[in-house]
């Protein structure tokens, strides 16, 4: 037999199998429970920022399995159909109205040839239809919660039409609600109203919920996490006074201490807010305050301490800078023998409480120091000239002296 005779003899064969199989084989077609009206099919609609699932069906021909592919148009963006299982899943990110055109075919490596000789192809038009969604904007709370301390935020929320960008408009009148039986709840002392965190805490402690807004038939939940701490709280060293009396010092002494935290969370550091400190004297990044003032004079400054959690103190540093110690007085009035004697020695600047000494002397017979005042009194009962140097020392051991004469007559 020649070889064009043996063709046209299987080409026959083939012909007369493909009669039978399609005689007897039902015609391949999309069994979608979506595909009951018209000639397009309607699958749910779906809505931005939703999850989505739906399962495209087949029927007939050589099959199952069934390959599916999209023959034409496109799907919601965000959605993908999986060929082999014929379910469309994603979340769709833009709202509108989609046609594509679905393909249905029985052989794993299709070929036009199949399909025409076959009838094992199917097509159908579809439509999804995705509506905007809803989406809580407010991806997480700001910290600081702090025990006893007002906190408040307002979540907010959009209907979103489209997710790359991020594109809607404000969803006015949502309904907002705590979902239970999800995390810890809300830190005690909170309450949540028309999307208002707000209230004092009351409990120190980390706390997970779950907060849904629903408007519409839409809904959309965001997860939280607020950490509650203890407030902050300043201890000042001494030489600094009890705030907010001043801290009494002097010109030319060295000053040095040193503010310590407590409470909050993090990192803490130190910052002057307002006014100044003494010329002369710094506050450094750990609290420490240092320095010798150089300028008498008050002193106001708010040092606030800030904590890794934005939370802030402040702590009222007011200070009364002394000039530097000195003996003031410049001459003592003479005495007179078996009169009574009085005469004060007077100091400038300097913190009390002042001490008064003699260090070279002595004092004429009958007349002495009360070392706390400064007052020279009593009786000379005997004339001369005396040349006494006189010490006082302030509540900073700050020493000044002078040397004076006191003239005691006949």
């Amino acid at each position: 037999m020649s070889r064009r005779r043996r063709f046209v003899v299987l080409f026959a064969l083939a012909a007369l199998l493909a009669g039978v199989f399609v005689a007897t084989a039902a015609a391949l077609r999309f069994d979608d429970a979506s595909c009951k009206d018209g000639d397009t099919c309607h699958p749910p609609d779906g809505l931005v920022g939703a999850s989505y699932q739906h399962k495209l069906g087949g029927d007939g021909g050589n099959g199952p399995p069934y390959t599916f592919l999209i023959n034409g148009g496109s799907l919601p963006p965000g959605l993908s159909l999986n060929a082999s299982s014929g379910l469309i899943t994603g979340t769709p990110t833009a709202a509108g109205t989609y046609h594509f055109e679905a393909g249905l075919q029985d052989n794993p490596e299709p070929t036009s040839f199949w399909c025409v000789t076959r009838g094992s192809c199917a097509s159908q038009p579809f439509t999804i239809k995705v509506h905007p969604g809803l989406q809580i904007t407010t991806n997480s709370l700001p910290p600081g919660a702090t025990i006893g301390t007002p906190y408040s935020v307002q979540l907010d929320a959009q209907i979103v039409t489209n997710l790359n960008p991020l594109a809607g408009s404000p969803a006015s009148g949502a309904t907002w609600s705590v979902v239970s039986g999800v995390g810890t709840g809300l830190p005690p002392g909170l309450t949540m109203a028309n999307g208002l965190i707000s209230g004092t805490p009351t409990a120190e402690g980390s706390f997970d919920f779950r907060i849904q807004a629903t408007l519409n038939g839409a809904s959309h939940f965001q997860t939280y996490s607020l950490t509650v701490r203890q407030p902050l709280v300043v201890s000042a060293a001494k030489p600094f006074a009890t705030t907010p009396a001043p801290t009494l010092w002097e010109v030319g002494v060295p000053f040095s201490s040193k503010l310590t935290p407590s409470g909050g969370n993090g990192t803490y550091t130190f910052a002057i807010g307002s006014g100044s400190l003494p010329t002369g004297v710094t506050l450094g990044p750990d609290g420490t305050v240092s320095g010798t003032p150089r300028a008498a004079g008050a002193y106001s400054a708010t040092l606030r301490l800030a904590d890794g959690e934005g939370r802030t103190l402040d702590y009222a540093a007011n200070f009364g800078i002394a000039a530097r110690l000195k003996v003031g007085t410049l001459l003592l009035k003479p005495g007179k023998v078996g009169k009574l004697y009085r005469s004060k020695l007077a100091a400038t600047g300097g913190i009390a409480p002042r001490k008064w000494k003699v260090t070279v002397g002595p004092l004429p017979k009958g007349i002495r120091l009360d070392r706390t005042t400064g007052v020279l009194s009593g009786t000379p009962t005997k004339e001369g000239r005396y040349r006494v140097t006189f010490q006082v020392t302030d509540g900073l051991k700050v020493v000044a002296s002078k040397r004076l004469r006191i003239d005691v007559l006949p």
